[in-house]
């Protein structure tokens, strides 16, 4: 997916690769790349783990306003994940209980929101055979793609060391299932496969040898819910 394309050249501008360089001179903002980072986030956001939080979490440098004003888009994605993971599980149900159903108590708008969004859907065995209906709710994906923005720039600065141009597109996608194919892939392509939190989060990556802004992601939590990313630059 990474294509070995040319890239057209930003005239009149810093060299990219200056840019993407810039945090290793200065401690610059990895989510934004502008402001000066005074602080650090967490990549994923801590909350969509159940506490005691897990001790390999990782951190990049942030600036107050890309970590502190990303909150309530934190608690949109970790209560939309966490009734998506289900509570079959003591890790997930410990997410819900403690955390996300704490959330949609106090937060009577989100709670209409869930409400008012909910669906019939049926559970069906791996053989396609339906077993039960239940109630379903669907993702917010404004909150959605902000988090797993936000994830892929952190995770690119934690991987590679440098900062995405703030001119650059990141293309984000969700999936039902983590297929065959997709891991078929993955592997082909040599893409790296990282995991924390004990497997609840893990992800695949790889990067362009000749256009390093153009990377792919694919991520999975807890299991249940799977999505990816692209990056490159804007059209020019």
């Amino acid at each position: 997916m990474c294509s070995r394309t040319d890239v057209p050249a930003l005239r009149n501008r810093p060299s990219l690769v200056a840019i993407m360089r810039m945090s290793k001179k200065r401690q610059v903002c990895v989510l934004c790349g502008k402001r000066s980072a005074t602080t650090q986030d967490h990549v994923p956001p801590k909350g969509i783990f159940p506490k005691p939080r897990p001790n390999d979490l990782i951190t990049v440098p942030a600036c107050f306003s890309c970590n502190h004003g990303a909150s309530r888009q934190d608690e949109i994605f970790r209560v939309n994940l966490s009734l998506h993971a289900g509570v079959d599980a003591p890790d997930t149900k410990a997410l819900w209980e403690n955390h996300a159903l704490r959330t949609v108590k106090h937060n009577r708008r989100l709670r209409r929101k869930l409400v008012s969004g909910m669906r019939p859907v049926y559970v069906k065995s791996t053989g396609g055979i339906i077993l039960r209906k239940e109630g379903g709710v669907l993702w917010d994906s404004v909150a959605h793609d902000s988090v797993i923005n936000r994830i892929i720039r952190g995770l690119y600065f934690h991987h590679y060391g440098s900062i995405l141009p703030p001119e650059s597109r990141i293309k984000v996608n969700w999936h039902r299932l983590l297929t065959k194919e997709m891991e078929e892939e993955s592997r082909a392509r040599g893409w790296a496969h990282e995991s924390i939190a004990g497997g609840h989060f893990q992800y695949r990556y790889g990067r362009s040898e000749i256009n390093q802004v153009q990377s792919i992601w694919l991520f999975q939590f807890y299991g249940r819910h799977w999505a990816s990313g692209h990056t490159n630059l804007k059209s020019v």
